[in-house]
């Protein structure tokens, strides 16, 4: 015995679409619509900020400090700026942090396009760098 979907008005002013469910719970009350849920659910973009930091924070970072360690040079200026600062590789991460947080920022304030594209960008980067750094630091 199959019964159809009832509209109800416990209070009069709030519409409650309740449908069939199995004998032992005679109703399923819906209270949040798909949109609701959505909203809800994490945002994907997430992702692609926890690859940019362990590929442009983590690997680049821990990758040029190898290369440090064999007398490499840094070759972006504004870094090798920061490698002047006081606490030399303090400053490098701070420099970085301080990039980091700034990107984050404007990708999270400003919506648009470029919500996606910074933590991609950083995350392709991210890899690059750090790749270019193992090569350079086994001699290759």
């Amino acid at each position: 015995m199959e019964e159809t979907p009832r509209l109800d008005r416990p209070d009069g002013n709030e519409e409650v679409l309740l449908f069939p469910a199995s004998p032992r719970v005679t109703f399923v009350q819906l209270r949040e619509s798909p949109d609701d849920i959505e909203e809800d659910a994490a945002d994907p973009a997430l992702l692609f900020w926890i690859l940019a930091l362990l590929f442009f924070g983590l690997g680049d970072t821990i990758s040029s400090f190898l290369v440090f360690s064999k007398g490499g040079s840094e070759l972006n200026p504004l870094m090798r700026l920061a490698l002047r600062l006081p606490g030399e590789l303090l400053g490098f991460v701070f420099v970085k942090t301080v990039a980091l947080s700034v990107l984050y920022a404007m990708a999270h304030f400003w919506e648009g396009p470029h919500r996606w594209m910074i933590p991609i960008v950083m995350a392709i980067a991210g890899v690059y760098l750090t790749v270019n750094n193992i090569t350079v630091y086994l001699g290759r």
